[in-house]
């Protein structure tokens, strides 16, 4: 009987579970049918940023990251997530809630960001106005399609260069398998996946707290 009462502990909690991995990683798995779990609600980031880290971020939005799209197919239909500029959105709540002060500058692309860290660029001086310069990027996004499920998996860094010439590169994962029959569509399971990705950033951040105020 010990076996089979094991098989059934394991499958209740594969299908009711909702693990959350922190770190660099973090995941969500879909609840039964009819259970609560099955009502995916959005990241709270309020829990990070106790105190806030007591330095400047300058978060520069590349346009490329801003305007980065990703297509997903679903029982035939096609979705165009707009992760971009969810992304942009997230960081500003996320980045807000876990430094003492961050801004938010477009710019026209990732390598014009990196100009700006030069000293000889015109921009320079505004720059080192903040303690770090913040420039985030996509490094992966997939998206699945099962029999009766759909999930993404979804990688994000950003690289903080701080004035003395050193950097931090924090890196997010988040993913999601989500059952067909719960409370959400692919467009917002898509988003959940990108707010576990950020809040995993924020773990990131939160593990090397001590670096960002030594080098800020």
């Amino acid at each position: 009987m010990k076996p089979i009462r094991t098989l059934v502990v394991l499958l209740l909690i594969f299908t009711l579970g909702c693990s959350t991995m922190t770190g660099s990683e973090q995941r969500i798995s879909p609840g039964s049918a009819d259970s609560p779990e099955n009502v995916l609600t959005p990241v709270d980031y309020s829990r990070y940023g106790r105190p806030p880290i007591p330095v400047r971020i300058l978060l520069l939005i590349p346009a490329e990251f801003e305007s980065f799209e990703h297509v997903s197919y679903y029982e035939g239909n096609r979705f165009r997530h707009r992760l971009g500029r969810d992304a942009e959105l997230e960081m500003r709540d996320a980045f807000g809630i876990e430094f003492a002060k961050v801004e938010v500058w477009p710019v026209q692309s990732a390598a014009r960001a990196m100009e700006m860290l030069s000293p000889k660029d015109p921009e320079n001086a505004r720059v080192r106005a903040f303690d770090y310069v913040a420039i985030p990027k996509f490094i992966r996004v997939d998206s699945l399609e099962g029999k009766e499920k759909y999930g993404f998996e979804i990688d994000l860094q950003v690289e903080f260069a701080a004035n003395n010439g050193s950097s931090i590169t924090i890196k997010g994962h988040g993913e999601s398998i989500i059952g067909k029959y719960a409370e959400s569509t692919p467009d917002k399971g898509a988003v959940l996946t990108l707010q576990y990705a950020v809040s995993a950033l924020l773990d990131g951040i939160e593990k090397r707290r001590n670096l960002f105020v030594q080098y800020g």
